[in-house]
């Protein structure tokens, strides 16, 4: 067999390559109608400018990463994958890596050295080029802030005139505006940029999704749920039942840019609302816990109890004897019987004492530093990032609080996506100096969210 010749295809036939040269868990890789559309914009390249929004893990990566390497193989086109992280540009090379070894067609115009091997290849996750016999290739470029310029500037010697940006959303403007200038050095008419992304920001990733210039593709899951129906991969409805209620939602699977009036110009989203948090004071239910918040450098000691239900502040003082704190403690757990088990404790800086005093008094209260990372570290850049969202879904579950004047620090909280789309927050720093105090309510209030692991599980 002989490597295709594209441009003589049948444009309604294209997407019948893909099985022909690719498997995906062992199977043909059937191209779902839904990405028809993008497989033959990829193969074809005739227009110069193209915008991608699709839900996450839908297979956007997937079907990119095969018509890249069906191009590259058989053509002299050479394209640079560019991203916000190099997790993140390593998703599309990683497909190539694969499919590059799955044919003879097209293994056998690599450009290997004589003693490299095919499965190793396959395996090499350092390995960010590829090169082909005909005069294509495929490479990887992180773009960041640190070293943005100079991943540019090694991009312009690999003479690529085809780029795909994934996740541009996340890339930001400054940075952005220097590609574009990168690929001012190429003829308009024969050059190939294709943005792809979620529409976390109203950014230039918003501007071009808006834009004239570009051929826009675009589905939610709602295509593909259809496209599973009809027998393709797709997303399960009992799947997308279940995510809608983790962060980003409307972006990841609705895949609509946020409101302007819900982002600030750092890209910040407000975590909780006026509206989300519900004022009562219902009998308590369940077996409490407790978040400690040890104050330091003038900043307050604050405990609050939270139950199935209903949540309320019990202690905040401030004073320079940190230690009062483990009196405080055995008060909590005499009078709201709370468990010394279900005591959460910041342990960064001096909290880290009390904790140390409770346990030398027999009381296994739980030691939590809220900066290490979380346990869904495909979600949240750190714990203290998951115990917020935890917080904000156990208010908007209809989760009580008595009245308080601190619940206004509720809705100081900011978040966002960092480069590999997990949610960060605003860094209390930063929030700090927005707002000219610390947020020792919400910090007690989410620490009460921690759950220690099960012994023996991390």
């Amino acid at each position: 067999m002989q490597t295709p010749n594209l441009k003589r295809l049948p444009k309604e036939d294209l997407h019948k390559l893909a099985p022909v040269f690719f498997r995906v868990n062992d199977r043909p890789f059937l191209i779902p109608p839904r990405y028809r559309p993008l497989w033959d914009c990829l193969l074809l390249r005739d227009h110069p400018r193209n915008n991608v929004i699709a839900p996450t893990q839908d297979g956007k990566s997937l079907t990119i990463g095969a018509a890249v390497t069906l191009v590259a193989s058989c053509q002299p086109e050479r394209f640079t994958i560019l991203a916000p992280s190099e997790k993140k540009a390593d998703i599309i090379m990683g497909y190539v890596r694969d499919f590059a070894t799955q044919h003879p067609v097209i293994y056998s115009q690599l450009e290997l050295n004589p003693n490299e091997k095919l499965d190793r290849l396959k395996r090499e996750r350092s390995r960010n080029h590829l090169t082909f016999l005909r005069g294509g290739g495929v490479q990887t470029l992180t773009l960041d802030a640190k070293n943005g310029r100079r991943s540019l500037e090694a991009s312009m010697g690999f003479g690529s005139k085809n780029i795909i940006a994934d996740e541009a959303g996340l890339v930001d403007d400054p940075l952005w505006s220097t590609v574009m200038r990168m690929m001012g050095g190429h003829d308009y008419a024969r050059s190939f940029l294709l943005k792809v992304g979620n529409p976390f920001f109203r950014n230039h990733f918003f501007r071009s999704t808006n834009s004239g210039r570009y051929r826009h593709f675009r589905h939610t899951w709602r295509e593909s749920i259809a496209d599973r129906e009809a027998g393709f991969h797709g997303y399960d409805p009992q799947f997308i039942e279940e995510m809608r209620e983790e962060a980003f939602f409307d972006v990841f699977y609705e895949c609509e840019f946020p409101p302007e009036d819900t982002v600030d110009a750092r890209g910040f989203w407000q975590l909780i609302f006026e509206s989300d948090v519900k004022i009562g004071e219902p009998v308590p239910e369940g077996i409490p816990w407790c978040g400690g918040d040890i104050g330091g450098g003038g900043d307050k000691n604050v405990f609050w109890v939270v139950y199935d239900n209903v949540a309320f502040v019990v202690h905040e003082t401030q004073t320079r004897d940190t230690m009062s704190n483990v009196t405080i403690i055995e008060d909590i757990h005499e009078t709201y019987k709370v468990p010394f088990d279900r005591f959460n404790i910041d342990d960064v800086g001096i909290g880290r004492g009390v904790v140390d005093r409770c346990r030398e008094k027999g009381w296994p209260v739980n030691a939590v530093n809220v900066g290490l990372p979380s346990r869904q570290p495909q979600k949240y850049a750190n714990l203290k990032a998951e115990l917020a969202w935890a917080g904000r879904t156990w208010l908007k579950g209809g989760g009580q609080v008595h009245q308080h004047p601190q619940l206004k620090q509720f809705y100081w909280a900011r978040y966002k996506p960092n480069t590999d789309k997990n949610l960060m927050l605003e860094s209390k720093d930063e929030l700090k100096k927005r707002t000219g105090k610390s947020p020792d309510h919400f910090d007690s209030f989410i620490l009460a969210f921690y759950r220690p692991p099960l012994v023996g599980f991390m």
